[in-house]
């Protein structure tokens, strides 16, 4: 190996020059290093194969995918004649009655109390049915009497009502009242008749 010098007194080395068969090992070395550090990089950067679970996981989202893909694209249904059912739903016109205007939910009466008396001189027939021991049947000849005769004003005059009798007035008594006014005559006989009939049917009924 050589070297270059800059005069006898000196001595000083300044470089050293390789030889050609030092700048071929040293280019081999080199080339070996950019290898290395490819293989290196490309190792890293190689993923590893899925499971079979996550194959199927894989499988199963893009089945999902296309299912939603294809009920977006997919054109509405038309109906028999051609129309879609949704432009076939006109809603009703204004004035005509519809199922829900004909037939509306009428909510449950609440049951009469002691505290919260019937008035029967003015109760409906809805009403009527929430007293003990009285049907639709009942409570309609009870609304049509008092229609055709008047008030009862007196729970003695509801028993010229057909079906009332001195068992049904005992357990309603203490639900219901009466403000109307009675028409004089039967009304009025009837109730001292039945006066005693019905202080009888208490006595029945109370426990002992």
């Amino acid at each position: 190996m050589g070297t270059v010098t800059l005069g006898q007194p000196d001595r000083h080395i300044l470089r050293a020059m390789p030889t050609p068969t030092e700048r071929k090992a040293l280019l081999f070395l080199g080339v070996v290093a950019c290898l290395g550090g490819g293989v290196r990089v490309l190792r890293a950067r190689t993923v590893p194969p899925p499971t079979p679970d996550e194959q199927r996981a894989i499988e199963a989202q893009i089945r999902a995918q296309d299912s939603t893909r294809r009920l977006k694209a997919a054109p509405p249904k038309a109906g028999r004649g051609g129309q879609d059912s949704a432009s076939k739903r006109k809603p009703a016109p204004v004035g005509v009655a519809t199922a829900a205007t004909r037939f509306p939910v009428v909510p449950a009466p609440r049951a009469p109390t002691p505290g919260n008396r019937l008035d029967l001189d003015v109760a409906t027939t809805i009403q009527i049915q929430a007293l003990p021991g009285i049907g639709p049947a009942l409570a309609a000849r009870i609304v049509a009497n008092r229609d055709s005769n008047g008030p009862f004003g007196s729970l003695a005059s509801l028993r010229r009502v057909r079906g009332i009798g001195p068992v049904i007035t005992a357990r309603i008594d203490s639900l219901v009242v009466f403000s109307g006014t009675p028409r004089t005559g039967a009304a009025a006989a009837m109730a001292r008749s039945d006066s005693s009939a019905l202080a009888h049917t208490r006595k029945l009924l109370k426990p002992p």
